[in-house]
């Protein structure tokens, strides 16, 4: 009788408990959502930054306190957002304060649900052009797999003596920083561990890209990576024993012997 007695008690709280979960899963900001909101708001994105962190002068060489730039900026980040974004929170900002620091997440994630919006932070000076890591060949498709969108922010200081003044930040996706390669159709890289390289700064400033699309972008890294990796063979190839050359002579031989298609 008890039990028949709590039917509708049980009910009850599990519709309670239903309602709750659908609300919850409602209010939650989409990642889809986030990311189209930061590429529509890039440039008011960059300007908040800026006007945020033009106040901050930092001591000392770049070697010492690139890590500064990095803290104002994603605390930049954090208060510029949720002002844009609606239904974008400070628990929404993960900012790998935990664990190693070469083991972080991302520089400033921002977690939709089960989806992650990868926020890179550079900073470089305004003489010459920057010449920042951007990821290696082999870590862009980790990184895509990974994160739902690749977004970075960029700080341009100014140097005057031990002072380092932040001059201009500048948003936007990831892949619409990256150079091209002056040796082949494809992006700009550093040879001996094939690292992305940027742009120049004329190209930041003028909001312009190398490459229209993701996909176009994607195609100009594997023409990059197809180059450099003949490059190596051909530089190295001298260099190997007489047993490894032979190795790659078999290898090579039995490739071309097979009939096209298998």
């Amino acid at each position: 009788m008890k039990v028949f007695a709590n039917r509708p008690r049980l009910l009850l709280i599990v519709l309670l408990f239903v309602l709750f979960t659908l609300t919850t899963r409602a209010a939650e900001v989409s990642a889809k959502e986030v990311a189209a909101k930061l590429d529509s708001l890039k440039d008011t994105i960059a300007a908040d930054v800026t006007a945020y962190l033009s106040t901050n002068i930092v001591h000392g060489s770049y070697t010492m306190v690139w890590r500064q730039f990095e803290d104002a900026a994603i605390d930049a980040l954090c208060g510029v957002l949720p002002k844009h974004i609606a239904g974008l929170s400070g628990k929404n900002f993960d900012r790998g304060t935990t664990g190693q620091e070469k083991n972080r997440l991302a520089d400033l994630a921002i977690v939709c649900g089960t989806n992650v919006i990868e926020v890179s932070i550079k900073a470089a000076q305004r003489t010459g052009n920057p010449e920042n890591d951007l990821g290696t060949f082999r870590d862009h498709p980790n990184r895509e797999r990974r994160f739902f969108a690749s977004f970075t922010l960029w700080v341009r200081y100014e140097s005057g003596g031990e002072n380092l003044r932040p001059e201009r930040a500048f948003f936007d996706r990831s892949w619409r920083f990256v150079g091209k390669s002056s040796l082949v159709d494809g992006v700009k890289y550093r040879k001996k561990d094939g690292n992305m390289r940027p742009k120049p700064w004329p190209m930041f400033d003028s909001g312009q890209a190398y490459w229209k699309s993701e996909e176009e972008f994607a195609a100009a890294v594997k023409r990059a990576e197809t180059y450099r990796a003949n490059e190596l063979v051909k530089e190295y190839l001298t260099d190997l024993s007489e047993d490894d050359q032979r190795v790659l002579h078999e290898r090579l031989h039995e490739k071309f012997l097979k009939p096209a298609g298998k």
